[in-house]
């Protein structure tokens, strides 16, 4: 890994803080320069504005939280187990992103026209692929659920929204949250498959 990127990495975790605390409007490109110590040259010249911070850390979180449904075109796994994998991966790049996630929905209106189109076409993508191995997977006596769109929907409302109830250092850790909020997404579908293993939960909470 280079010095430049070390640099961009440490502006992009500095401003993801920043804008979660105190929100888009509430940040500035002053407060995240006084957060790094650092002048605006320096934050200048990697980014050109705040825009196109927020943009960079909500499209990351979004690919790696959208993309979960991808699979191998040789993985001739039946599709329940790959839709196990895929929700596990699902709510763990959710739990793991939630800051820069929760920033692409507070901040969509601030958001190029264009950005939010990109965004809505790997949303629909990623429902698509999830919609997609449901059906297959009832088709094959392994999932019982109504509506494929509607469960489908539902399941990302309970994990797309997590932002706005979950904290880290809450009662419960994030591999242990992770394993709960699977196994809740596999009932919702009738799928039965082992969950991750759970941990001890924290008793400070």
């Amino acid at each position: 890994m280079t010095a430049g990127i070390d640099k961009r990495e440490r502006i992009l975790l500095a401003a993801e803080d920043l804008f979660y605390r105190n929100g888009f409007a509430g940040t500035t490109m002053d407060m995240i320069c006084g957060e790094l110590g650092v002048t605006k040259p320096f934050v200048y010249y990697y980014f050109k504005d705040k825009h196109e911070i927020v943009e960079t850390l909500a499209w990351r979180a979004s690919v790696a939280c959208l993309t979960t449904m991808k699979f191998a075109a040789d993985d001739e796994r039946p599709a329940h187990l790959k839709l196990a994998e895929g929700l596990q991966r699902w709510v763990a790049a959710c739990v793991t992103h939630f800051r820069a996630s929760a920033l692409a929905f507070r901040v969509t209106a601030s958001l190029r026209p264009e950005f939010r189109a990109e965004l809505r076409t790997l949303a629909n993508d990623f429902y698509a692929d999830l919609a997609a191995l449901m059906d297959e997977g009832r088709v094959q006596g392994k999932l019982s659920f109504d509506d494929a769109t509607v469960t489908a929907r539902a399941m990302g409302g309970a994990v797309g929204f997590m932002y706005t109830w979950y904290r880290p250092e809450g009662r419960l850790p994030p591999e242990e949250l992770v394993a709960r909020l699977t196994a809740t997404l596999y009932k919702m579908i009738g799928l039965r498959v082992a969950t991750p293993r759970r941990t001890a939960t924290r008793k400070d909470a």
